[in-house]
């Protein structure tokens, strides 16, 4: 973890998001947080022609420039990462292959709650 708190990505919801190799992935259009402690996570990007697509990126190593995301992966990592459809909760089986897919540690589970909250911020949509 890099260890930016969610204070610190309140104004990404919105951003169009880029590979660290400058390609476009998509638009932010949330953000999930660890519950237990508070650290922004992963992000929610709207790919895909329509936008009825959206994938789960990890934020860590993730910064703003100029207006834009820039995530710190390729785009060749976000394929076949787990994806939602608009406004889908996020199930536990997706979580669980979330933290697979990009081979990050998942926290330990709180009494069968989700690991990950989405959080409620304001966003350009």
């Amino acid at each position: 973890m890099d260890g930016h708190r969610v204070e610190d990505a309140r104004s990404w919801p919105g951003l169009d998001v880029f590979d660290q190799h400058g390609e476009r992935v998509g638009r932010l259009t949330a953000i999930y947080a660890e519950r237990a402690s508070g650290e922004r996570q992963f992000g929610l990007v709207r790919t895909g022609l329509f936008g009825l697509r959206s994938v789960l990126v990890p934020l860590t190593g993730a910064f703003e420039e100029n207006g834009a995301l820039i995530l710190d992966l390729d785009k060749q990592a976000i394929k076949g990462s787990p994806h939602l459809r608009r406004d889908e909760p996020l199930p536990p089986d997706v979580e669980e292959a979330l933290y697979s897919h990009y081979g990050i540690e998942a926290p330990p589970a709180t009494g069968g709650r989700p690991r990950l909250e989405l959080l409620q911020l304001e966003h350009a949509d």
